[in-house]
């Protein structure tokens, strides 16, 4: 039976991916929470890594070791970094890299979906009107600046875990998928600078969250709209990651 390894950064969007199975069942990962559940007769392992380079390198690699996955999958939610992409709209890179002190490391090459699976994923995103587009996921260490020659990519994306993902795979000789659903961008940016208020192990710090809400009140409305914009995208890369999954051949042998 074939495994499939899924990571997502946060509770929410495992959440939205199990919305989207009938059945399944909670487990750990080390110190890590995930679910266990079947999709086309694969045995699927999620596990929540939490935000960051290093927890989801240590969360792949703690799922790695009691399971031996055929493919990995890296999904969840992303800033846009050009305006040519809409909250909802579903990115599958091409390859990652990591940003670092604004300049970009060695690009990994990722699978590719299959074209049913890539059929498949567009079909169910239709209904809400959003897209599914090749693209390239820039990990970053919750940086929003970036630089013009990564603006002139196509539909790249910028989010915290592929680039880690992605090295562990590679020693591991897994193929790494990467889905990724746009809760922010240019359209609808994030109203503060996320990289300020969290610390060196990618935890929020209250403290400068709490200042910063008492100088900009105006913060808690924009929130408000930021988070209904990630359950979206939350939503919409689930849908994506499963109907690509359901297919027979998910993605393209290398």
């Amino acid at each position: 039976m074939e495994t499939i390894g899924l990571i997502a950064a946060m509770p929410q969007e495992s959440e939205a991916l199990l919305r989207c199975v009938k059945e399944w069942k909670r487990t750990t990962f080390g110190p890590f929470r995930g679910a266990r559940f079947r999709l086309m007769e694969r045995d699927c392992l999620l596990v929540t890594s939490g935000m960051g380079l290093t927890r989801a390198m240590d969360a792949t690699r703690a799922l790695l070791a009691g399971s031996s996955a055929h493919l990995l999958v890296s999904f969840g939610i992303a800033g846009a970094v050009n305006d040519d992409l809409h909250v909802g709209d579903v990115v599958v890179a091409g390859n990652t890299c990591l940003l670092d002190k604004g300049l970009p490391s060695q690009f990994h090459s990722l699978a590719s979906l299959s074209e049913a699976s890539w059929n498949a994923a567009a079909q169910v995103l239709q209904p809400a009107g959003a897209h599914l587009v090749p693209g390239t996921a820039i990990t970053t260490r919750g940086s929003q600046v970036v630089l013009q020659q990564l603006e002139q990519m196509t539909h790249p994306v910028l989010e915290m875990e592929t680039a880690g993902i992605a090295t562990v795979a590679a020693e591991m000789g897994i193929p790494l998928v990467s889905i990724r659903s746009v809760s922010d961008g240019p359209q609808s940016p994030i109203p503060f600078d996320l990289e300020s208020i969290l610390d060196e192990k990618y935890n929020f710090r209250i403290g400068k969250l709490l200042m910063l809400v008492l100088r900009r009140p105006q913060i808690i409305f924009q929130s408000r709209q930021m988070m209904q914009n990630s359950r979206k995208a939350a939503d919409n890369a689930a849908k994506a990651l499963v109907a690509a999954l359901s297919q027979p051949d998910p993605v393209i042998s290398s």
